[in-house]
This record gives structure tokens, C-alpha cells and sequence, in this order.
């Protein structure tokens, strides 16, 4: 695949159109419902899993991961994958979390310091609702295989690094285990409607040398 200049003026653009998408869409939800909230039932998986706080660093690296993208892909029509699999994903999230709103009862933190601020911080910014399906999963997982085709070596360490948040969501009580299946079943869909086909390589014919 040749690579494709991409310039810092669409960098910056694409990271203000995923920052307003996300903010308006899930902190519009995330704060205003019209619907009543429901519970959901938990699993074994959320009751052996545990409260466990020092946790929070993994989940909030979710914030930092979602941006790399922008900063890490060096192929134009890559980039716009990304992209259009970051669109769908806010499609279908974000009428779930209007009509369909989940909330879940947190945890009581008692931690101070960093930690404490951490937990702090994040429960201002992020109501505990829309728990159904999980953003924080689809989309980290949104940009693990957006690498797939083109570093995949980086790509699986990504996934990897997706798989601790998805556990990271457990164990910080943001999210049941349900959200959890239901944030990988909303990345299937962008993997089949944007990933499923890879990008195909500029093909260059070269005359053979006499």
C-alpha cells in the first residue's frame, strides 16, 4: 500500500469531529433522560470479578487509546475506515442510550490521592448511565482492528490492551458484563459493515529491466 500523505489540517479536524460527536451524543444522553433509567441483572462474571479501584487507569486509558488513530496511521484511506467505523459506532450507540437508558449502582470510594482523584474525575464527567451497550468496549475495540491490515503486530496489542479495559469496566463497576457482550456486539457491526473488506494496495506495474 503506498503511503498517503495525510496533513496535520484533517488530523486536527477529524479530532474535534470524534471529541463533539462524543460529547454531545454521550453527554447528552450520559445526562438528560426521558426514559426511565432500568437496572440490569448481574452475572457470576460481574460478582467474581469484584471491586477492584486501582483498576480505573486501565479503563481511563480508554480515552488516550481512542485517539491513536489520528496520530499513528500514515494511510489516507485507512484513516477514513477508522473514521466512518468511529460514525457507525455513535449511530447505533448513542439512540440506545436515548431511548433505551441503563444505569447501574456504583461503588462507594473511600481511596485518597491519585487514586481517589481518579475515581473523582471520572464520576463527574460520566454519569452512571448509559451502562447498555458499552461504548468504552466497542470502540477501543474499533481501533484495534482498524490496525489489522496494515500493522498487525500493532494490532494485536492493541487488542490485548482492549481485552484489560473490557475486563477494566468489571472491575471498576462502570459496567455490567452484559454491557460488555453488547459493546462487542456493536463492534461486530462496524467489523462487517467497514472492516470486513481490507483496503486494497495501489498496484505500480514496472517494466522488467533488459
Amino acid at each position: 500500500m503506498t503511503t498517503q500523505s495525510i496533513s496535520l489540517k484533517y488530523r486536527i479536524k477529524l479530532v474535534i469531529a470524534f471529541s463533539l460527536f462524543f460529547t454531545l451524543g454521550y453527554g447528552f444522553t450520559n445526562r438528560f433522560q426521558i426514559f426511565e433509567p432500568r437496572f440490569l441483572s448481574y452475572t457470576f462474571l460481574d460478582e467474581i470479578s469484584g471491586f477492584r479501584p486501582w483498576t480505573v487507569f486501565i479503563y481511563m486509558s480508554d480515552y488516550f487509546l481512542i485517539f491513536l488513530p489520528v496520530l499513528l496511521v500514515h494511510h489516507l484511506q485507512v484513516l477514513k475506515k477508522i473514521a466512518a467505523a468511529f460514525y457507525l459506532n455513535f449511530a447505533i450507540h448513542y439512540p440506545l442510550f436515548f431511548f433505551f437508558p441503563t444505569t447501574i449502582e456504583r461503588p462507594t470510594v473511600t481511596q485518597e490521592g491519585i487514586l481517589g482523584a481518579a475515581f473523582q474525575f471520572l464520576r463527574f464527567v460520566d454519569e452512571p448511565f448509559n451502562c447498555f451497550p458499552s461504548q468504552h468496549v466497542s470502540l477501543c475495540f474499533v481501533v484495534a482492528f482498524g490496525f489489522w491490515h496494515t500493522r498487525r503486530k500493532l494490532s494485536i496489542a492493541f487488542i490485548i490492551w482492549s481485552i484489560l479495559i473490557s475486563i477494566s469496566t468489571l472491575t471498576t463497576k462502570q459496567h455490567y458484563f452484559w454491557d460488555v457482550l453488547g459493546g462487542l456486539a456493536v463492534f461486530g457491526i462496524c467489523y462487517f459493515f467497514v472492516y470486513r473488506k481490507s483496503v486494497k494496495p495501489d498496484v505500480q506495474l514496472v517494466s522488467p529491466s533488459k
